[in-house]
């Protein structure tokens, strides 16, 4: 059983503690439950960090296979969007009038920091058993696929309202849905813009973030 015990920072841990205690007081004091919802895009946020850190835990004792890698892999990119998703959840502040707005930056920023951490780590975990199998270069070409994948992902959800599980649950309007995009000029102008500027901060954050891990 040890082998599916996950790791987790202490300061992740803590940071969903206080968006938890922070939740739960913005319930008592305000009688607001309108970002409930956060503690679950918490836990979607770590669903990627879970797979992938397994596939590190197998890849590190030689019991990662090339069909385990695949299937972990596919599961893998298609949540590793919810993650850095939260992120997106700041455009909410300031709009329940009855609780102020410090109070849900507080709330919303330690919630999307929890997200930006996990995925941080999340992408570290791929890169490392990544670098195991090919070479550096092929490497970073993967991981810019990867987080231009995460950036798309993060527009899917955010402007589409698309889950990652639609995929499989309504694989036809998800095509559909991205068919939609770039068949009209407004809208893929609007995906490509936030597509790109996703990808720069996810991009910037992780090296930002990687090359204090080196230190």
């Amino acid at each position: 059983m040890n082998f599916f015990k996950i790791n987790i920072s202490k300061s992740i841990i803590l940071l969903i503690a206080l968006s938890v205690v922070l939740n739960i007081l913005r319930i008592l004091i305000w009688n607001k439950v309108s970002f409930v919802y956060i503690l679950w895009n918490i836990f979607l946020a770590l669903l990627p960090f879970i797979i992938s850190s397994l596939l590190l835990r197998a890849n590190n004792i030689k019991k990662l296979n090339q069909t385990i890698f695949l299937i972990g892999g596919i599961f893998w990119l298609i949540l590793i969007p919810n993650s850095p998703y939260i992120i997106t959840d700041l455009i909410h502040i300031g709009e329940v009038r009855a609780v102020p707005a410090l109070y849900d930056s507080f709330l919303l920023f330690s919630s999307a920091w929890v997200g930006l951490l996990l995925g941080m780590y999340s992408i570290n975990h791929m890169e490392q058993i990544l670098i195991t199998k090919y070479s550096k270069k092929m490497t970073s070409i993967v991981l810019v696929f990867v987080i231009l994948f995460t950036s798309f992902g993060m527009y899917l959800g955010r402007f589409l309202r698309f889950n990652s599980w639609d995929v499989f649950a309504k694989p036809i309007s998800f095509l559909n849905g991205i068919r939609e995009i770039f068949t009209s000029n407004h809208n893929l102008t609007e995906a490509l813009l936030y597509t790109i500027l996703f990808f720069f901060f996810i991009l910037i954050s992780y090296l930002s973030w990687k090359s204090t891990q080196t230190k």
